[in-house]
């Protein structure tokens, strides 16, 4: 198979990007009508077909359209993690030390509330040794899922009301000391197969904390990665 020429990249790039917008199977027809490509139909066919023996996408069914493969999302999430723009940086959040903050508790709840205000996404913040959880949004992530996620919304809840057991699972993911994203199959919980999970570990006077952002795969990656990696 020869290498990804200039199109083709250009072809894989828009399947991405109208998964994430739209969430629906991108036929060859419809995307000639949206982007003038210049290229007959038998063309593009042909690109998706070379894109598919990459794995970078596949048919869900025959005679389908093409949706990008986890592959191809991590691919284009580990680049984002390179390459996102810097939206939270704040001096005067780096270098925080607990000594500096007056209530731990009021604290917690201020990065949670903003992550998720900006982010529009559930937002946690988790300090395992002082058994603290605290998260904001749920209502909107529940409402915005309830259809997909059917009765796993009751394992979810069930998860938030089990504060030692959502600690535990948090410390359960295989994590490095800088941003960790884990997508489709790579989360561990069932019920989370089809979202996204972005995690950040803060090192506070030697203590691992952690903030966590919980939504779809149709979530803002790049503006999102940069919400969790500077909101601290």
């Amino acid at each position: 198979m020869s290498a990804l020429t200039q199109r083709n990249i250009w072809i894989l790039k828009i399947i991405v990007e109208e998964y994430l917008e739209t969430w629906e199977v991108l036929w060859s027809k419809l995307l000639l009508q949206k982007y003038n490509l210049w290229v007959s139909p038998a063309t593009v066919r042909w690109d998706m077909a070379k894109l598919e023996a990459l794995e970078l996408v596949y048919q869900p069914y025959n005679s389908a359209g093409r949706l990008p493969t986890s592959k191809w999302l991590r691919a284009f999430v580990n680049y984002l993690m390179q390459t996102s723009p810097d939206y939270f940086l704040n001096e005067s959040n780096l270098n925080i030390g607990e000594e500096k903050i007056e209530n731990l508790s009021d604290f917690v709840h201020k990065v949670s509330f903003e992550l998720a205000k900006n982010t529009s996404e559930i937002a946690f913040f988790i300090i395992p040794e002082k058994n603290i959880v605290t998260y904001s949004w749920t209502w909107v992530f529940l409402e915005n899922n309830h259809k997909r996620l059917w009765d796993s919304i009751f394992s979810i809840i069930k998860m938030l009301e089990d504060k030692f057991s959502f600690i535990k699972f948090i410390k359960s993911f295989p994590t490095n000391h800088w941003i960790n994203l884990f997508i489709w199959e790579e989360n561990i919980l069932p019920f989370l197969k089809d979202y996204t999970i972005i995690l950040k570990q803060v090192n506070i006077n030697g203590k691992i904390w952690y903030i966590w952002l919980i939504w779809s795969l149709k979530m803002n990656y790049s503006f999102n990665i940069s919400a969790v990696r500077w909101i601290i």
